[in-house]
């Protein structure tokens, strides 16, 4: 079955894990990992020719390196190549109040995303395996590598594309010997490849309220705009230039402004021409257009312009929160009319109390773009940060006169004079080091940020009518009353479930699991889904995410149902960013995470059979591991799960992790059917082939099921076995990796409400995915 991957004109239609061999152009940086490369690739034709050849479309690709250890070729932007690639439709993971990578394909063209595919080089002692029926196509007909062809792509984009990669190399030699971590925020600064960014130090950005000035926004982009206007101006003064009759025909203030956009479009260039950056420079050339040509002097009118001008180039422009990040803070300066004081402050002072009045005013001008920002903060990011004036107030000044056009001036003169371009980086990479020493101490206070549940609409226009008061420019009187008008977001509730009604979430973690437990207004998370590598993992970018778009800041108890990595990969992020009461699992004594200072500040209990915890009506029971260690040898991990049965009055559920079938059988002879009925059952091992036995299923007899699976996952789970098993048996199955995040509440009434992310909350841009395998939903 083939499907659209996004929106109309802009993607192909991919049938899932086809593969193309094609022509095309590199027109992206790589972004290098250590045994990976990921880059854009433009597709110009199919070798093949086949009907459906996604030809003229945009397509991210993963180079990854070979089990027999060949690794990706150096790729650079311009390259054209002939590839065999596999590809299939853009498609993430889909959690409510977490980021929509969908969307984000959708805003940057990418029509699809798959892999280079590389036939390992046969030897002796790995000699080439014969293809195994029904598992895609014969790795023999893989040609043995990718061919770099000799023509070579230009354009105005890729030759910024090869400045920029050349700018990173330079820069990475130049500062070997330098704090790696300042080193990566240096050149994502100037280069804008944030890959380096390790997931810790985006948190602490998060919590400081300073993750603005490490992306390339419109910050940097004005202040160097600025820098440069006053440089052109004093260039322009000089004597020689004066003499030159340069300014009898073109107005200085032009002249300087020109410079200034030259400037702002130039680095938006070598950063990348993200979208944030594109909205910044069609925002200061649509100002300077209007101001220059006398169309307008109201900053209002030119700020709809822009927004108007802004959505022309990027229709999905609105749909970012960047959008309104960026237009609500200047809206707030503008209305509160503190550009104007500045001027009328100085007028008449001495000099040595201009610089004072002029830094009382940038007070008052960030202190009204933080107040626009909070009602913002709280609807896209569930919270906002309480440390994030004290860290603003110095690392704005610090990033953007001083670390960020110091890092752009130095990174273009080592491509040519890296000696003494050298000296120039050390200066600006020292202090972005003792920056983050200041960031990390301020992020580590459980006071430096506040987490809200995302406000309703009504909240909303309460908090932006305070604030409208607040910043009026004209005496207003009791205007100090109007911060009540910012209550509704703090006694916003978190969403818990009404007494006597039990809510279970399954969240969509790809091949992994996790599962936030609802009741008696106590929570439990199951399992804290997989980790991706040493700086990206689901407890980070999933789970955190949406507990703080619920408000929700603070769990009962984390039960691990084993050590494996999609299961417990999540499990540090959780303890950095959450309070958390107690916690339960089978690590090992010998499990790194039992040593760490995270877990030893919390109180961890082994699983062990028979274990009960009370939480009001509700009962916690350890059914697995008993007293003696499982005897599995080739999954000892897997038959150790924790399995957790949850009995409520309005329901029952059983948690049962990776539980294969000899597991299940031990339960069945040792406890019995009936220990084991629940309406809920969550499939073992994500609907292996292992676990879900037809006497299993039948003890537990539940009314629905729910199987964790990543999409397209290389296990092929749900098995179609299983599959087959739970439809004989009447059990509806549904699955995260169709469905999305699932939500099923049962009431008094034991009737089971389901919700579906992916299906019930649909977009044109999202993918509903139907592989043909998957029967018709039962009902629960």
């Amino acid at each position: 079955m083939t499907s659209a991957c996004c929106g109309p004109e802009r993607c192909s239609t991919i049938a899932p894990e086809r593969d193309f061999t094609v022509t095309g152009r590199v027109v992206s940086m790589p972004m290098q990992a250590e045994r990976s490369t990921g880059f854009l690739f433009d597709i110009e034709d199919c070798v093949d020719r086949v009907p459906d050849c996604p030809r003229a479309r945009r397509v991210r690709l993963g180079w990854y390196a070979t089990a027999r250890g060949g690794l990706p070729a150096e790729v650079q932007p311009g390259e054209r190549w002939r590839l065999t690639i596999a590809l299939k439709r853009v498609h993430a993971m889909h959690n409510p109040g977490t980021f929509d990578a969908e969307l984000r394909s959708l805003q940057n063209g990418i029509a699809a995303q798959g892999s280079v595919r590389v036939r390992a080089k046969a030897t002796a002692a790995n000699p080439e395996p014969e293809p195994e029926p029904g598992a895609g196509p014969d790795p023999r007909s893989i040609p043995a590598s990718p061919e770099r062809l000799e023509a070579l792509a230009w354009n105005p984009a890729i030759g910024f594309e090869r400045l920029r990669m050349r700018i990173r190399a330079s820069m990475r030699a130049a500062l070997a010997d330098a704090r790696p971590e300042a080193v990566d925020v240096v050149i994502a600064l100037v280069t804008g490849d944030q890959a380096g960014i390790g997931t810790r130090w985006w948190d602490a950005f998060n919590r400081t309220g300073i993750s603005h000035l490490v992306a390339i926004s419109g910050l940097h982009i004005t202040m160097l705009a600025g820098i440069a206007v006053t440089l052109a101006r004093g260039f322009l003064r000089w004597p020689p230039v004066a003499a030159s009759g340069l300014l009898l025909r073109w107005p200085a203030r032009q002249l300087a402004w020109l410079f200034g956009l030259f400037i702002a479009f130039f680095y938006a260039g070598i950063a990348g021409w993200g979208i944030p950056a594109q909205r910044t420079c069609w925002m200061l050339a649509v100002a300077g257009i209007s101001l220059f040509t006398g169309r307008t002097r109201s900053m209002p009118r030119i700020l709809a312009l822009a927004a108007g001008v802004v959505t022309l180039f990027d229709p999905w422009a609105p749909l970012a929160p960047g959008f309104w990040l960026s237009f609500a803070s200047v809206a707030a300066i503008v209305w509160s009319g503190w550009g104007g004081r500045l001027r009328v402050s100085v007028e008449g002072l001495p000099r040595r109390r201009r610089l004072y009045a002029a830094l009382a005013v940038a007070g008052r001008t960030q202190w009204a773009a933080t107040l626009a920002l909070v009602p913002l903060g709280a609807l896209f990011f569930a919270s906002f940060s309480l440390s994030g004036p004290i860290a603003n107030a110095f690392a704005i000044p610090l990033v953007s006169l001083w670390v960020t056009p110091l890092a752009i001036a130095a990174g273009l003169l080592s491509l040519w004079l890296p000696l003494l371009a050298r000296p120039m980086l050390l200066a600006a990479t020292w202090p972005t080091g003792w920056l983050l020493d200041a960031i990390s101490w301020l992020s580590d206070s459980r006071w430096s940020i506040a987490v809200v549940a995302i406000p309703g609409a009504l909240a909303l226009v309460f908090c932006v009518a305070a604030i409208v008061v607040l910043l009026a420019p004209m005496r207003l009187v009791c205007r100090e009353f109007a911060l009540a008008g910012l209550l509704p977001l703090l006694v916003a509730g978190n969403g818990a479930p009404p007494p006597g009604v039990l809510r279970i979430v399954a969240l969509d973690v790809g091949q992994g699991s996790a599962i936030l437990v609802e009741m008696g207004g106590r929570r439990l998370l199951y399992d804290t889904g997989p980790s991706w590598g040493a700086d990206s993992d689901a407890g980070a970018r999933i789970i955190v995410p949406y507990l703080r778009a619920r408000g929700i800041d603070r769990l009962d108890a984390i039960i691990v149902s084993h050590p494996d990595a999609d299961h417990v990969g999540g499990l540090p992020a959780l303890l950095r960013s959450l309070r958390i009461d107690w916690l339960a699992g089978t690590l090992p004594a010998d499990h790194p995470l039992r040593a760490s200072p995270q877990l030893a500040r919390h109180s961890f209990r082994d699983c062990r059979r028979g274990q009960v915890w009370h939480w009001g009506e509700a009962r916690l029971e350890v059914l697995h591991p008993g007293s003696e260690p499982p005897r599995a040898p080739r999954s000892p991990t897997n038959a150790a799960s924790c399995d957790v049965r949850v009995v409520t009055p309005a329901a029952t559920v059983l948690l049962t992790g990776d539980l294969e079938t000899g597991q299940e059988r031990e339960l069945m002879a040792t406890l019995g059917a009936e220990a084991l009925r629940a309406d809920l059952l969550f499939a073992g091992h994500h609907g292996s082939n292992t676990s879900s036995g037809a006497a299993f299923l039948a003890a537990v007899a539940p009314s629905c099921a729910i199987a964790q699976a990543g999409y397209r996952n290389r296990f092929r789970h749900p098995a179609a076995r299983v599959l087959e098993r739970y439809r004989a048996a009447g059990i509806g199955l549904l699955r995260t990796d169709r469905d999305g995040a699932i939500t099923i509440e049962f009431g008094p009434d034991r009737h089971a409400r389901v919700w579906r992310s992916r299906v019930d909350d649909q977009r044109y841009w999202r993918v509903r995915i139907d592989d043909g395998r998957t029967p018709p939903d039962l009902p629960c």
